[in-house]
C-alpha cells in the first residue's frame, strides 16, 4: 500500500502472519492452552515471518500462483502456531486458522478503503501512526467478531473440531484467494495487482459472507448433534419406560406378599414396629393410586427413590385427568418432570425436602402444577431451567417436555420464588397430533 513506511511495506507479509494469529484470539477465547503454548506460538510465528518474508521477497512478484504458494506457506504456519498455542485437534486448528486470516483480511480491506481519506493517509506515513492505525482497525474487527460469534465459541473446542468444516474453510479460502488474482494468473490485460474501492468493499462482503457460512454450518452441526442425542434419550426413555413397568409389578407383588408375612409376626414384633413397617411397604403404593396405569407405574417408581432420599412426593390426580396422552407422551412427561424436581430437592436439607403433584380437568383441557423445594438459584436458558446431570443431555429434559407440549397444543410456565420451583402445564384433548 503506498504512503506507508518502507519497512512496513517490505515485511508486509511477515505482518500479515502477525495480524493473522491475533485475529484468531477472538475465536479462540474460550479454548485451553498448552503448557508452552505461549514461547512455542511465539518462536512459530518469529521463524514463520522470516520465511514468510523471504519468500514473499523472492517470488512474489514473479507469478500471481506463486503468490498462492507463499498464501499456502502463511496459512500452514498460522495453522502450526494456533495448534502449539491452543489444546486442540489439528482440524479444529484448521478452521479457527481460516476464520482468522478472514477477518485480517476484512480489517486489510477497511484499511485500505480509510486510506483514500487524506487525513487517515497521513497517520500512516509515519511508524507510531501506522501501529496505531493498525491496533484500532484490527482490534476493532477483532473485537467485533468476538461479539458477533461468541455464542459459538464459547462452547469450545466441540464446535470446530470437524473434518468437514476444516477442509471447507480452507477451500473456500483458497478459492477466493485465487478469483482476487484471476485477471493476473489468465495474463489479462485489466488485470492488476492495486485494488480499488470496488475491489476491497467486495473482498469485505465476501469475506464477511464466508464467516457467517462458517459459523453457520457449525449452527447446523450443532443442531444435528442435539437431535442425535435427542434420539438417544428418547431411546433410553423407551426402555426405562419398559423396565418400570415391569418393575411396578414385581412392588405391587412383593408388597402383598410382605404385608400378608407381616401378620404372621404378630406377637414377635411390638404393634408399633409392625405399624412402621406396614406404613413403609404402603407408603410407595400410596403415592400411585392415581387410577391411572402409566402414571401409577411411574410414581411407584419415584415414590421409592424418594424415600431413599427422605423426599416427602404427593400427588392428586384421578383416572380421566390424563387419559387423552399417549401412554409414551404421558411417561415422557411426568418422568422428566419428577426427575428434575427430584434433582433440585435432594439438595435441600432433609426435613425441607418435597414434591407436590396436582392434575385437574376441565372439559378437553388438562392442568398439571407441580411445585417442589428447591435450593435456587436457578439458570435459565430460553425460559426453561437448565439441568446438570449429564453434559450431553444439557438441559433436553426440559427441552423433551416442552416438545410434548406443543403437540398437545399446550402451555408451559417455569418460576422460581423463594426456595420454591413452580410448573405450570395446559394441555388440550383436541389438539394431539402425531409425532
Amino acid at each position: 500500500m503506498p504512503g506507508l513506511p518502507a519497512w512496513y511495506n517490505e515485511h508486509w507479509q511477515a505482518l500479515l502472519l502477525v495480524q493473522a494469529f491475533l485475529t484468531v484470539l477472538p475465536f479462540a477465547w474460550a479454548l485451553d492452552r498448552r503448557r508452552y503454548g505461549i514461547p512455542g506460538t511465539a518462536a512459530t510465528l518469529a521463524v514463520g515471518a522470516v520465511l514468510v518474508d523471504l519468500l514473499s521477497t523472492r517470488i512474489w512478484m514473479v507469478h500471481p500462483l506463486l503468490q498462492l504458494g507463499v498464501i499456502a506457506v502463511l496459512y500452514t504456519i498460522l495453522i502450526g502456531a494456533v495448534f502449539i498455542c491452543f489444546d486442540i485437534s489439528f482440524w479444529s486448528s484448521m478452521f479457527l486458522a481460516s476464520s482468522g486470516y478472514i477477518t485480517q483480511n476484512i480489517a486489510s480491506c477497511i484499511k485500505a478503503l480509510l486510506s483514500y481519506s487524506g487525513h487517515f493517509r497521513g497517520l500512516l506515513v509515519s511508524t507510531p501512526g501506522v501501529l496505531l492505525a493498525d491496533l484500532i482497525i484490527y482490534g476493532g474487527t477483532g473485537l467485533t467478531a468476538f461479539f458477533i460469534f461468541r455464542s459459538y465459541t464459547v462452547k469450545g473446542e466441540s464446535e470446530f473440531n470437524n473434518r468437514l468444516k476444516a477442509v471447507f474453510s480452507v477451500i473456500v479460502l483458497f478459492v477466493c484467494a485465487g478469483l482476487i488474482r484471476m485477471d493476473d494468473i489468465l495474463g489479462l490485460p485489466f488485470g492488476s495487482s492495486s485494488y480499488g474501492v470496488q475491489d476491497r468493499i467486495y473482498q469485505i462482503l465476501c469475506s464477511s459472507f464466508i464467516l457467517a457460512l462458517q459459523y453457520g454450518v457449525l449452527e447446523r452441526a450443532d443442531m444435528s448433534r442435539q437431535m442425535d442425542a435427542m434420539r438417544e434419550l428418547i431411546h433410553q426413555q423407551r426402555v426405562q419406560f419398559e423396565t418400570s413397568k415391569q418393575n411396578a409389578q414385581i412392588i405391587n407383588e412383593t408388597c402383598h406378599d410382605l404385608k400378608k408375612m407381616l401378620t404372621d409376626f404378630r406377637g414377635h414384633l411390638s404393634e408399633e414396629q409392625i405399624g412402621a413397617l406396614q406404613f413403609r411397604i404402603g407408603g410407595v403404593a400410596a403415592v400411585a393410586r392415581t387410577g391411572n396405569e402409566i402414571l401409577d407405574v411411574l410414581l411407584m417408581e419415584k415414590a421409592a427413590q424418594c424415600m431413599q432420599k427422605e423426599i416427602q412426593i404427593t400427588c392428586y390426580a384421578s383416572e380421566s385427568d390424563l387419559d387423552f396422552l399417549e401412554d409414551i407422551d404421558l411417561y415422557f412427561l411426568m418422568n422428566n418432570l419428577l426427575t428434575n424436581a427430584m434433582e433440585a430437592t435432594e439438595k435441600m436439607p432433609p426435613g425441607e425436602r418435597f414434591i407436590t403433584i396436582s392434575v385437574s380437568r376441565s372439559d378437553d383441557m388438562a392442568l398439571i402444577h407441580m411445585e417442589n423445594s428447591c435450593e435456587g438459584p436457578v439458570e435459565m436458558e430460553n425460559g426453561l431451567p437448565k439441568s446438570q446431570r449429564d453434559p450431553r443431555y444439557h438441559g433436553f429434559g426440559m427441552k423433551s417436555v416442552a416438545r410434548l407440549v406443543d403437540k398437545y397444543d399446550g402451555s408451559l410456565a417455569v418460576k422460581y420464588l423463594d426456595q420454591l420451583f413452580c410448573v405450570d402445564i395446559s394441555l388440550f384433548h383436541d389438539a394431539q397430533a402425531p409425532s
